[in-house]
């Protein structure tokens, strides 16, 4: 998380060093998150439906942004500060939310359509930070009328901070008001996944290694303390796991000033 900052730090310095020829404006910026989430080194899962459901989640951003644009040569950076909504689906019912503080840096080049309006390509870095909940745990244990345990536990954690890509396209019409179409590529994981098997739920309960374990109001230290008491009892902890990443489709809508 501090690599992240200091390079946010820099990006923000550079911006300072623009030449004072340069026009600057600042606005209002929102739109909708589209999330599509992938996923890398699974382990334990013979494919991508047993951790979680890899539609589009709807989500949202707003928040104030600022230009500096250089005339003559079409060039001009972006930044903004922006809060953010978007999430997972699990399964058909359950989901959780990625809230988020985003600052994207994007080094923009425009060509004039006259004086109405002005076509731009966009692209840099945008650095996220997570506000919100950091993990979320899903129980989904089925005990049976004889006592068999079946289902399991799906713990999925979220970075603290991220590191994406923005590759972007859009209008500015009259000078004020700019339409956008944005993908969001993440550089490196969202989150992890990882599960504990019904099988390994009823070897800790038997061997009572958690005192008074209670299954309901499953939390994320719950989870972990499940873990370590597989440990302890077989000597290794063996899961199926995998990392998450999720890209985004932003189409966004801002008014400058």
């Amino acid at each position: 998380m501090k690599k992240i900052t200091r390079m946010a730090i820099a990006a923000i310095a550079l911006i300072m060093a623009i030449p004072a020829q340069a026009q600057f404006s600042w606005g209002v910026k929102g739109g909708v998150n589209l999330a599509s989430n992938d996923f890398s080194d699974l382990k334990g899962m013979n494919s991508k439906e047993q951790i979680l459901n890899t539609d589009n989640y709807t989500g949202f951003f707003i928040g104030p942004k600022a230009e500096v644009r250089i005339p003559v040569l079409g060039f001009g950076i972006e930044a903004a500060a922006l809060y953010s909504q978007k999430g997972m689906t699990i399964g058909d019912n359950e989901s959780f939310k990625q809230n988020s503080f985003l600052i994207p840096l994007n080094v923009k080049y425009a060509f004039g359509l006259g004086n109405f309006a002005n076509i731009f390509i966009a692209a840099g870095p945008e650095f996220g930070f997570n506000v919100g909940e950091t993990s979320k745990v899903f129980n989904n244990l089925i005990v049976g009328t004889n006592g068999e345990t079946t289902g399991d536990i799906k713990a999925y954690v979220l970075e603290k901070s991220t590191l994406s890509i923005n590759l972007g396209v859009g209008a500015t019409l009259l000078n004020h008001l700019q339409v956008a179409l944005n993908y969001n590529v993440p550089w490196g994981k969202t989150a992890d996944f990882q599960t504990i098997s019904a099988e390994d739920v009823e070897t800790v309960m038997n061997a009572q290694d958690i005192e008074n374990m209670n299954m309901e109001g499953m939390t994320a230290a719950k989870f972990n303390d499940i873990k370590q008491s597989i440990t302890n009892i077989n000597g290794q902890y063996q899961t199926a796991m995998a990392n998450i990443k999720a890209g985004t489709i932003q189409v966004s809508v801002a008014y400058l000033f």
